[in-house]
């Protein structure tokens, strides 16, 4: 059957000192295919989908695939940590106000360089393996600077990173 592997990543700390991880399931079949990547709650309120999530392990434990899929639930702990009695607040980061979906790494002039790049005689496979490669080099560029990085930003940049390698990408957003 698919192999299940269970990790974390630490994305942030709370006043405690504690680390708020982030939970990730990895299934990966016995064949090759494509890669699936699915998140949920990057805003911290939007909790249903941690149940489509949950389900859909449980039926990944006995259904054979071909290819890898990348399980995400709760991907943002922090926000799901902001609470105002029972309420959770977790839209925005509570230090600048930011919406959590907000930021994600994008530079237009890095897009329009990197597609002045592409001759047309190349491979679809070789340009989304170049892409691929200099866009990770970017993520962690980005993240491994010492100033100017914000909570909400340096979440955004560790799940672009784990989002990117992925044929299919699903944000599961609710109400």
């Amino acid at each position: 059957m698919n192999k299940l592997l269970k990790e974390h990543i630490v994305v942030a700390q709370n006043a405690s000192g504690r680390n708020m991880n982030v939970p990730l399931y990895r299934f990966v079949g016995k064949q090759p295919g494509p890669k699936v990547y699915i998140q949920s709650s990057i805003h911290g309120a939007e909790v249903q989908g941690n149940v489509v999530i949950y389900q859909l392990i449980q039926w990944l434990k006995n259904l054979p695939i071909c290819g890898e899929v990348l399980l995400v639930p709760n991907c943002n702990p922090v926000g799901t940590n902001i609470k105002a009695g029972e309420y959770t607040l977790g839209r925005f980061d509570p230090v600048n106000g930011t919406n959590w979906n907000r930021g994600y790494y994008y530079d237009d002039a890095f897009i329009r360089e990197f597609a002045h790049s592409i001759d047309d005689e190349e491979a679809v496979q070789s340009i989304k393996f170049r892409f691929r490669k200099k866009m990770k080099q970017q993520l962690q560029s980005r993240l491994d600077e010492t100033w100017g990085i914000g909570l909400a930003q340096h979440l955004n940049l560790k799940l672009q990173q784990l989002a990117f390698d992925a044929d299919y990408v699903l944000d599961l957003h609710n109400g």
